[in-house]
């Protein structure tokens, strides 16, 4: 397949999968083929059929857009069901911003495995938030004004220690979050147990490494995002198929600063976390202030059912802070297996292996798993 030159959409012209359902036609068709080689799919048009066919059986049917059904949701499932009939037990990464629609594919992901006798289980880094007492003293002072949401509010031991156990042969069991709980700030609600062959575990900064203290410390200088918004132009613009994926601007005041080497050695803990994945999946945006105006409209539905919301001005701290703790092109760069780009409309754009996405890795994922 030749590749022409890029289109208004972010991706560049080529021909997309005329085998998928109409409205799923908005990627182009070799990254894609190439993903479904990953997740085990050796026969696309068949598999097309196949679950085109499941899927009418399905009630509720899946509310997503077509394109993101097909050009993430339903390789992940394939992924999955590829780590369950491995006979190890796996943990397969989402990582993905706030308001991307982690949630509602797990959600989708549980339905599916069910209908399937695949035994997964779903959790997320927020289930492993430190306990209310010991998370107001963990992000006391901190400039944003949050209590949850950067590095440093959750315990990555305690979910590396489950999920070694569990990988052991042991019962996994993970802590509940319900961030309805405390007027919107959430906390503990009990806990999950059982044997299940993979834990799909999704989190906005899973896989994020720490900066070496040479490249943190031109981040303290409000110069330098300019130049890095640059640097990432630069390297986005040679990628094979997408177009410059643009950085937040964050403008960071003088204490919101000096407090990014506190998020990066943060950072540091998490890691033996992240060793325990087999492999990593990425939803990626277009443009990483989607993930603000994502993140807006969940809350906004959240008001409408009735639910305990955080108030405007704690949302938007909330929001900032999970942008700007951890600068997107600084920390985002992640050594994925896959990556899925979205558009504002959360439509999937392109859909294919992280190398081919043109997103020069941050460090590698070391997985303790020999098919990650």
């Amino acid at each position: 397949m030749t590749d022409s030159e890029m289109n208004d959409s972010g991706v560049k012209e080529s021909a997309a999968p005329i085998w998928l359902p109409e409205p799923a036609r908005l990627f182009p068709e070799q990254p894609y083929r190439d993903l479904l080689a990953i997740s085990g799919v050796s026969e696309p048009v068949n598999w097309v059929q196949e679950w085109k066919t499941q899927l009418t059986h399905l009630s509720p049917a899946p509310t997503a857009h077509p394109s993101l059904l097909w050009g993430g949701w339903l390789p992940l499932l394939e992924r999955c069901r590829q780590l369950v009939d491995s006979g190890e037990r796996h943990v397969l990464g989402l990582n993905g911003p706030i308001g991307a629609g982690k949630s509602t594919l797990l959600a989708l992901i549980t339905r599916l495995a069910r209908q399937l006798d695949l035994p997964i289980a779903v959790g997320s880094i927020d289930d492993f938030y430190l306990p209310w007492a010991e998370r107001k003293q963990a992000m006391a002072g901190n400039p944003f004004g949050v209590l949850r949401g950067p590095p440093g509010s959750h315990d990555p031991a305690l979910a590396q220690a489950a999920i070694a156990h569990w990988r052991r042969g042991g019962t996994l069991v993970l802590p509940r979050f319900d961030k309805r709980l405390r007027q919107g700030e959430g906390d503990r609600c009990g806990q999950w147990q059982g044997d299940p062959q993979l834990l799909l575990l999704d989190g906005w900064l899973l896989g994020c490494r720490e900066l070496p203290e040479a490249k943190m410390q031109p981040l303290l200088s409000s110069e330098s995002f300019a130049a890095e918004k640059k640097s990432a132009e630069k390297q986005s613009a040679s990628a094979e198929q997408l177009k410059p994926i643009s950085p937040i601007h964050p403008e960071l005041s003088a204490e919101e600063r000096a407090w990014l080497p506190i998020w990066n050695r943060h950072l540091k803990a998490y890691r033996p976390l992240w060793q325990e994945l087999s492999a990593l999946w990425q939803l990626r945006p277009q443009h990483w202030s989607l993930a603000r105006r994502w993140r807006f409209q969940a809350e906004a539905r959240q008001r409408r059912l009735g639910g305990s919301a955080l108030p405007m001005d704690r949302l938007e701290g909330l929001v900032r802070s999970c942008l700007c703790s951890l600068p997107p092109n600084c920390y985002q760069n992640l050594s994925a297996e896959a990556v899925i780009l979205l558009d504002a409309r959360r439509r999937c754009l392109w859909s294919g292996p992280g190398p081919r996405a043109g997103v020069k890795p941050q460090s590698s994922l070391v997985s303790s798993s020999a098919t990650g």
